[in-house]
């Protein structure tokens, strides 16, 4: 059931197999329509709106015709409500050996804005974004809370997470992100780049000047979670028991003590376009194994 703006990926679906799918779109006033759909010859829903954030009523709505349902549901409507990026913060307090950044919600009113500062325990430097923004959009790394008070606006909502310098000894960033299907983890890339907001972008303008990072990122696509140390396979484990999405992304870094720094965890992620052109030729294993999976999720191999 696709919305547009909020939706995760859905090509790595073959194209052989799509005409096994009906596509559904549910609008803002489903409810309001005289005749719904039936889905009595439907196994198995995959839900492909995924931000709660823009497409709360949506949601509401799959979630309430989706109730007498009795096949397989991939993304259960309520689990993508509660996966704003404050309650990932919340679901995933407390993992040991992963810094979850605090963060705070709020409506662009000082006042709100402030105590919702407040509640959250913020420390300066904080990222301020707008709700529903993806793709490395940000307002900006705000100083203090006064910079906050310059930019927000009454009538837009906004994110803002506490910075953690997560960065190496040799100053540079870098994020790993990994697509679960059911409980098939699939190593989508580790950028690298000489600014926090790390980025695709990044991989032609920094990755490809160092090919010790290179290698590493050849080691994790190559040989997936299993390649990675013990010690960031237990914290993903936890992560993936704790949350309740189906089919979704997390992005993260190693900081240099070990520890697994969070920066965003939601079904809400895109998994193209994969550079496999020299030197990334390995990516290319990402569509092989992001495709397996993918279809093992659908037939119930990767739940």
């Amino acid at each position: 059931m696709p919305a547009g703006i909020g939706t995760t990926d859905v090509r790595l679906l073959q194209s052989g197999d799509r005409d096994s799918f009906i596509r559904l779109h549910i609008p803002v006033n489903f409810q309001r329509l005289k005749f719904k759909p039936s889905l009595a010859n439907v196994g198995t829903v995959l839900n492909l709106v995924t931000d709660p954030d823009l497409n709360p009523v949506v949601l509401g709505h799959a979630d309430k015709f989706l109730k007498s349902f009795k096949g397989r549901i991939i993304n259960q409507p309520a689990a993508v409500l509660g996966s704003t990026r404050d309650k990932v913060a919340t679901l995933l307090a407390g993992i040991d050996g992963l810094v979850v950044p605090s963060i705070a919600r709020f409506r662009g009113r000082p006042a709100l804005a402030a105590a919702a500062i407040a509640k959250a325990g913020i420390r300066f430097p904080a990222i301020l974004r707008r709700t529903g923004h993806h793709d490395g959009r940000i307002e900006g790394l705000m100083a203090d809370a006064d910079a906050v008070m310059a930019v927000i606006d009454p009538s837009i909502s906004y994110y803002l997470t506490e910075f953690v310098d997560g960065r190496s000894a040799e100053g540079l960033f870098h994020k790993i992100r990994i697509f679960f299907f059911g409980d098939q983890g699939v190593v989508r890339h580790r950028l690298v780049s000489d600014h926090w907001n790390v980025h695709a972008p990044d991989r032609k303008r920094v990755l490809v000047q160092h090919p010790e990072h290179i290698e590493t990122e050849c080691r994790y696509v190559e040989g997936g979670i299993a390649a990675m140390p013990p010690e960031v396979q237990r914290v993903l484990a936890e992560v993936r028991v704790r949350m309740p999405l189906d089919y979704f992304g997390i992005d993260f870094s190693i900081m240099p003590d070990g520890r697994l720094l969070l920066f965003e965890a939601n079904a809400t992620m895109m998994f193209f376009p994969v550079v496999a052109e020299p030197p990334f030729g390995y990516s290319a294993a990402v569509l092989t194994q992001g495709t397996a999976a993918f279809d093992a999720m659908l037939v119930g191999g990767g739940m």
